[in-house]
């Protein structure tokens, strides 16, 4: 692991209580030397980046992301991850972070994404504040709201947006080894917030859903072809016929050949 170089200007906020709905303790600027990275590492709290210049790229749960120029990116508490900047563009970027019993339902109202453009005013108060010799915690807590003001969405159109991507996503690749928490990631949602939102959407969680586009394909094959279970069992996404034999069975009832043979039998012409 690469540690973090010493930032251009680092702002430690020292006063501030256990009991602040939002703690605001440190804000900084940084341009980063050639290649410079840090992680997988682990962080306690918020981190919120705004990136002036360069280009780089993070990776979270698997999936790399590229950044450049005008994106933000952000760091939730207790979340493994690595970040490096390019060696010939290498990042400028300004940072705030925080925490707080409030800070979680700060940001699902400001921006839910962990990926995100952000407007020139955020970075402009960013870095006003972190160059004044005269931060209290009210200032701080302003800049902090500036900040997140200037990346704000509005949420339900993010929502329905990534939810539309993700059953477009999961109906052309049910065939494909998915696991929800890289889909989450590749969208720029935690899986627990991804997964809130889309059972609004749907009704149901993505693993529920998937299994659903699974399910049905695999009746439809057992229906109109002669493929094995163990062929079908494949087909539809899954790495071992006995759970699939299990997920069969448990969704509709009958295992894979009693279904096909009822479906058959159903089929024939009555006399």
């Amino acid at each position: 692991m690469n540690a973090e170089n010493q930032a251009i200007f680092c702002y430690t906020l020292q006063h501030f209580t256990v009991e602040d709905p939002i703690r605001i303790f440190e804000m900084g600027t940084h341009k980063t030397p050639s290649g410079h990275a840090f992680g997988p590492a682990v962080r306690s709290f918020y981190l919120l980046h705004l990136i002036e210049k360069g280009k780089g790229y993070i990776e979270r749960n698997g999936v790399k992301q590229n950044l450049s120029a005008g994106d933000a990116f952000l760091i939730k508490p207790n979340e493994i991850t690595f970040y490096c900047a390019d060696k010939a563009e290498p990042w400028e970027y300004t940072w705030i972070a925080f925490d707080g019993s409030f800070a979680d339902e700060l940001m699902s109202r400001a921006n839910p994404n962990l990926f995100m453009k952000y407007q020139k005013s955020g970075l402009i108060a960013l870095k006003n504040a972190v160059n004044s010799e005269n931060n209290d915690y009210l200032s701080c807590l302003s800049t902090l709201y500036e900040v997140l003001n200037s990346v704000k969405v509005a949420p339900q159109k993010a929502e329905t947006d990534t939810v539309s991507i993700a059953l477009s996503y999961l109906e052309s690749n049910y065939f494909r080894q998915i696991d929800v928490t890289t889909l989450a990631a590749q969208l720029g949602f935690s899986r627990a917030y991804f997964s809130s939102f889309f059972a609004k959407r749907t009704g149901e969680t993505p693993y529920r859903y998937l299994t659903k586009i699974r399910m049905e394909k695999a009746k439809e094959f057992l229906k109109s072809t002669s493929y094995s279970v163990e062929e079908i069992a494949y087909s539809v996404g899954f790495a071992s016929l006995q759970r699939f034999c299990d997920m069969f069975k448990k969704y509709t009832g009958l295992s894979p050949l009693s279904f096909r043979k009822t479906a058959k039998t159903s089929s024939l012409p009555q006399v």
